[in-house]
């Protein structure tokens, strides 16, 4: 037996990602090693076990998205930086309880860029084609606007996405729109700004069916 949440993990076809946490929640209480861990989880889900050994401590479909061909969303801070507003817009737009209220600000700190980053260095090592879509981490570690966290489905040769977005962050969700569909998806946007607060998005809220 394993300790590990569901978010833990992040599969395709043919390998699973495995959050940072999930060896250190079991080393010495289930596994005795690295190597343990991995021939156990490998055992379980038949498929090739890629263990991040960076990332950031959240659930992985919060900085990253399999797209299918081993194409690879990866969040991007960096990104997020560059669209957040200038503190007087900030300002202005808090007034109007517009402006996204990240505990303790958003966190665009060199630290946690690398941890973004690590996960898409990781990927392309797997062999993955990396994409980066703008993220905007919150300084609690755990509430983010992110545009990985989302629903794909597929209507005969159309690829559909369902993007979370947030009301007061429009150039953001733009931004991130523009991403999505540059990869060839039809974007049906859902809102998600009272979701985000709760320390997850709209893949979070939803169980996966598969049409008959």
């Amino acid at each position: 037996m394993l300790y590990f949440d569901g978010g833990d993990f992040l599969s395709d076809n043919d390998n699973v990602f495995v959050a940072p946490r999930v060896l250190q929640r079991n080393l010495q209480r289930t596994v005795g090693g690295r190597e343990e861990f991995l021939s156990a989880l490998a055992s379980q889900v038949k498929r090739r076990v890629i263990l991040l050994d960076e990332a950031p401590d959240h659930h992985a479909g919060m900085f990253m998205a399999s797209l299918g061909e081993h194409l690879m969303l990866v969040g991007d801070p960096r990104l997020g930086r560059r669209l957040w507003p200038a503190p007087s817009q900030a300002e202005s737009a808090a007034k109007n309880d517009e402006f996204m209220h990240l505990p303790g600000g958003p966190d665009f700190t060199a630290a946690t860029q690398h941890l973004f980053d690590a996960v898409a260095d990781q990927c392309a090592a797997a062999g993955y084609r990396v994409v980066r879509v703008p993220v905007v981490p919150a300084q609690d570690g755990r509430t983010y606007l992110t545009y990985v966290n989302v629903l794909l489905d597929r209507a005969g040769d159309r690829r559909i996405v369902y993007l979370p977005y947030y009301r007061g962050a429009e150039t953001l969700n733009a931004a991130a729109r523009a991403v999505w569909e540059k990869l060839g998806f039809e974007v049906r946007p859902v809102d998600c700004t009272a979701t985000y607060r709760h320390f997850g998005c709209l893949h979070c809220l939803v169980n996966v069916l598969k049409r008959s």
